[in-house]
């Protein structure tokens, strides 16, 4: 969608819209939940009249690739991990966020507050382990690799800890819950 706007005295207004030729997302309650997380996302990345550098064109390939892609969250994992890298908050991956030690190659639990997963000696043995599998799901995310994220085998678990981990950090950093995460919970069963 090509939009034109003008400057009003309080407001923008809109003078002008053509639609653009790009896939048109089916109406089905998932893809359409995921577009709302996205669109959510971008709302609140932005502020007025102080653009994010590469957010509009970051949601138009999100919205586009939601079109399109077979499973929905993956277009959607693709478009959180990117936008999670842009305001500086991706999560440490291949080291401990506390101690900066190496991460082994096992299950280890996901901390927001301390931006990353924790390794054994840091973890509170309490705190729920995600699995390896998602772990290096997370890192080709955040590595920005889509081809290889598409041709991943992926069960509904591994999916379900990816959602988790990125669902966490990216509310622990806006400081807020976001409606359309909720959402999706809700109907995850979460």
């Amino acid at each position: 969608m090509e939009v034109l706007l003008a400057h009003g005295r309080n407001l923008d207004v809109i003078t002008q819209v053509q639609r653009l030729d790009t896939p048109r997302m089916a109406a089905d309650i998932a893809r359409t939940s995921y577009a709302g997380v996205v669109a959510e996302l971008a709302e609140r990345m932005s502020e007025d009249r102080n653009p994010i550098e590469r957010l509009f064109e970051l949601t138009c390939r999100a919205l586009d690739e939601l079109a399109v892609e077979s499973e929905p969250r993956r277009a959607a994992h693709l478009y959180l991990a990117a936008a999670l890298d842009l305001m500086g908050y991706a999560p440490q991956l291949g080291v401990c966020a506390r101690c900066d030690g190496h991460l082994e190659p096992v299950a280890a639990p996901f901390s927001p507050g301390a931006g990353g997963f924790l390794c054994q000696r840091c973890a509170d043995p309490a705190e729920a382990a995600v699995d390896v599998a998602a772990i290096k799901v997370l890192r080709v995310l955040f590595a920005g690799d889509a081809p290889l994220h598409r041709r991943l085998v992926l069960s509904p678990a591994i999916m379900d800890a990816v959602e988790d981990v990125l669902f966490d950090q990216l509310e622990y950093h806006l400081d807020r819950r976001l409606k359309s995460l909720g959402f999706l919970r809700r109907m995850r069963g979460r």
